[in-house]
């Protein structure tokens, strides 16, 4: 009797063990770019709401589209249109274009109590194709101006097609010794969210 008890008590803890999946693979389920973010940029994102992190100048904005990959890249190269959907952006032009190289200029005016503040901008853009933009200053208003904007798919349900693109905005943005520094990043940073909501419209508008 007890060398039967003790032999079914090991095929037991077997079967036991080989029809529970382990944590690994539960988490790996969970793995998604939005799904490592902490809680709380996870929740907001999936609200539909835009998440900023940083400070002086060095910020992170991110949101979440329902949409294709094709259909974010279209609106976020469309360079020529941004002023068009962008808040305060006034103009925007391609300068150069050498396949995934390009140099446009932009031009920012808003209102600051009762002074219009308007700053130029020339970038130098290099394309990775539906995955990132990169980008640098090459002459303007700033002392810097560099970073990316980065998509990436997300599935809304583990194990499915991505039906969703996470937008991340990754940027330092420096005034120039002449504008106020505290002043310049609360600006900035608030414009960042009216930024990605008009974007996520954008793409939203277009289907």
């Amino acid at each position: 009797m007890t060398k039967f008890s003790t032999g079914s008590a090991v095929v037991m803890a077997i079967a036991i063990a080989c029809c529970t999946p382990t944590m690994p693979v539960r988490a790996a389920l969970f793995d998604g770019p939005v799904d490592r973010l902490p809680a709380i940029e996870r929740d907001s994102l999936r609200n539909g709401q835009t998440v900023v992190t940083g400070e002086k100048g060095k910020y992170v904005a991110k949101v979440l589209v329902t949409a294709s990959p094709d259909a974010v890249w279209r609106v976020l190269t469309d360079y020529a249109n941004l002023s068009k959907f962008i808040p305060n952006m006034t103009s925007s032009k391609v300068l150069e274009s050498y396949g995934n190289r390009k140099v446009i200029e932009q031009v920012d005016t808003r209102q600051v109590f009762i002074v219009s503040i308007v700053s130029r901008t020339k970038l130098a853009i290099e394309e990775t194709d539906r995955k990132q933009i990169d980008f640098h200053l090459i002459d303007g208003d700033l002392s810097k101006m560099e970073g990316y904007w980065k998509m990436e798919p997300v599935s809304s349900v583990p194990n499915r097609p991505a039906n969703q693109v996470l937008i991340t905005y990754t940027v330092n943005a420096q005034p120039s010794d002449s504008t106020p520094a505290d002043a310049f990043y609360g600006i900035f940073k608030d414009a960042l969210n009216d930024t990605l909501q008009a974007i996520k419209n954008e793409i939203k508008s277009r289907g």
